[in-house]
């Protein structure tokens, strides 16, 4: 299992409350065992979307009020500095008051990494994250104006505990449902959809940033979708894309140079080389020892 890392009055605790998101940030750090414990045969992805469920009460806690925006994301999903200081300054129709909720989002168009900068995937597109006035998010909007719609529960274990909202337009519909944490990530991948001019990204994935392969084999062992047997097998069987860059790519991978748009602004070349040489090397080394154990 995982250790706590942020617990009340720890160095880490006290780093996050130190300024480092603005002066006028105030950050939380809640814990939550979640009621899918129970249900250990959980579809993972449904378990993941669990998690979630109490960011909204914690906005609600926190002050938040319809119309402020709330943005859902996983910790290494970003918009562009750029684009989060345009959803800032300008006029986007889906922020102005009286939204129906029907497609409220902004939806980050993003660009991947894996694991290091001049491993950018060219498989598929990114589209998180997802932000949304909070007139139309569970326990902020109105209830009585948006009311609950119909949802469809799967006949599996634990199914009742989250279903999926139909996010077809409904002409007998006025206004649409309020919306829960797990319906930013689950609606069709180009509501809202944001590019810049000449669609360009408007978001970053910095996927399996980790400082060394050791916490990120401790990911795959612990994470909501974890991986049996993480301990046993080279890091390239856990998660092949983000190793193949630095084993030739097979076409899937593209350089730091080949980006078309914005980059990371604390990419310089100096730390590009140095995390890349050092992420090649450690998987040359984690194929080595289990090629090592395989033939002792």
């Amino acid at each position: 299992k995982r250790e706590t890392r942020f617990d009340e009055g720890s160095l880490n605790y006290r780093m996050l409350q130190s300024g480092i998101f603005g002066p006028r940030t105030d950050v939380y750090v809640d814990f939550r065992v979640d009621i899918a414990r129970d249900y250990p045969h959980l579809d993972a992805f449904r378990r993941e979307n669990l998690q979630r469920s109490h960011i909204t009460q914690r906005w609600k806690e926190a002050g938040m009020q319809p119309n402020d925006i709330g943005i859902i994301s996983d910790i290494d999903e970003v918009y562009t500095r750029d684009f989060l200081l345009a959803l800032q300054s300008c006029d986007v129709p889906q922020f102005r008051p009286g939204q129906d909720c029907f497609q409220p989002q902004i939806t980050g168009q993003g660009i991947s990494f894996e694991t290091s900068p001049d491993c950018q995937s060219m498989k598929k597109p990114f589209g998180h994250p997802n932000a949304m006035i909070g007139e139309c998010i569970d326990r902020i909007g109105d209830s009585v104006v948006h009311t609950p719609g119909l949802r469809r529960f799967p006949i599996v274990r634990g199914g009742h505990l989250i279903g999926k909202r139909d996010f077809r337009e409904d002409p007998s519909r006025k206004m649409y449902p309020l919306w829960e944490p797990w319906d930013f990530r689950r609606s069709d991948r180009d509501h809202g959809i944001a590019f810049e001019e000449n669609n360009k990204h408007t978001a970053f994935h910095f996927h399996n940033f980790f400082d060394s392969f050791d916490s990120i084999r401790n990911k795959y062992k612990t994470y909501g979708h974890a991986v049996e047997g993480a301990d046993s097998m080279p890091l390239s069987d856990l998660h092949y894309r983000s190793m193949s860059c630095f084993k030739g790519g097979w076409g899937e991978i593209g350089t730091f140079e080949q980006i078309n748009g914005r980059t990371p602004i604390l990419w310089n070349e100096a730390y590009r080389i140095a995390r890349h040489k050092e992420m090649k090397d450690e998987v040359e080394a984690d194929e080595m020892g289990f090629r090592t154990s395989s033939d002792s």
